[in-house]
């Protein structure tokens, strides 16, 4: 134990003998132009893959976080870019509702002057039975605004349906292809009265049940029937459709006929309810003239298109 502490040398002598050979070294490289290698050329040497390795990291690290940089800032933009699309997508879609609804007030306005006799307020349906047709539907006026049971609607060219319930700001409407819909109607070229039916099974076809034609008459395919003046409920004069096909039936004294409706039942938006009930009219006795007068007012009307077509056709 003894020896070991004896032969076991003083750090601070070793520090101090370094710091000596340091001094001297220097010494000499200043006053002699000795040169020794310098210890930072040794570290460098060492050092050098070392620290190629740590750049090769550092560069590799920041590709990867300007990539990543780069990646969000492309799906930010892309980001906003679908936003964009969204609502120029959504304005276009209004332009077109309005567009849609600018042409139904017209086709609306040109109705309401074809049946110069009845007033009429415009409304907007808000609600339909399931499926693709409109047989049963709700507008977005009510007892308020004037409307009351039975009041007859039209859209398009001619005859929707009846209202059947009414609320303080809602109605529902009951059309004419509904299978519990009969309306009575008139062959406006003879006046022959008929009855107009919903049928389910027609629906589909787009086409109205025909029944009780006098079996003389002289109907045939692509005459207008109107609703007549001996309705209980609907007003006399408006266009239902036109004869499609007529059946002589060999059993009874009458014919049965389909008809195409006028209305697109499939596509409707907009109506216009006739504020006038038949019950009134009734007690004025004023429903044989506004039949007369709307019939002779579509008649001339058909004229009026038909004289422009030969007009038009001799010029070509």
């Amino acid at each position: 134990m003894k020896n070991n502490k004896k032969n076991k040398i003083n750090p601070k002598y070793v520090l101090a003998a370094l710091s000596l050979l340091c001094i001297a070294g220097i010494g000499l490289s200043l006053f002699r132009g000795f040169s020794i290698p310098a210890a930072g050329t040794i570290v460098n040497s060492l050092m050098a893959p070392m620290q190629e390795g740590i750049n090769s990291f550092g560069n590799f690290t920041a590709g990867i976080v300007q990539r990543k940089h780069k990646t969000t800032q492309l799906q930010n933009e892309n980001e906003e870019l679908n936003n964009e699309v969204d609502k120029l997508q959504a304005k276009l879609t209004a332009m077109e509702n309005n567009l849609s609804d600018y042409e139904d007030l017209l086709d609306l306005l040109a109705l309401s002057e074809k049946y110069p006799s009845y007033d009429m307020t415009g409304a907007r349906i808000i609600g339909k039975d399931a499926g693709n047709w409109y047989d049963t539907f709700t507008i977005n006026k009510g007892s308020i605004d004037g409307i009351k049971k039975d009041m007859n609607v039209v859209a398009g060219n001619g005859l929707v349906g009846i209202v059947t319930q009414v609320n303080a700001n809602s109605a529902v409407v009951r059309s004419i292809i509904d299978d519990a819909s009969n309306v009575s109607g008139m062959i406006s070229k003879n006046r022959d009265i008929c009855i107009v039916n919903g049928d389910l099974t027609l629906m589909d076809s787009g086409l109205l049940d025909v029944e009780l034609i006098t079996k003389g008459s002289t109907v045939v395919k692509g005459d207008e029937v109107v609703t007549s003046y001996i309705s209980d409920k609907y007003l006399p004069g408006l266009l239902i459709g036109y004869i499609s096909d007529v059946t002589e039936n060999d059993t009874e004294l009458t014919l049965s006929a389909k008809l195409t409706p006028t209305v697109d039942f499939q596509h409707l938006s907009n109506v216009l309810v006739i504020k006038q009930l038949k019950e009134d009219m009734k007690e004025t006795g004023s429903a044989s003239e506004t039949v007369a007068s709307d019939t002779q007012s579509t008649s001339e009307t058909q004229s009026d298109t038909a004289d422009s077509t030969d007009s038009s056709e001799e010029g070509e």
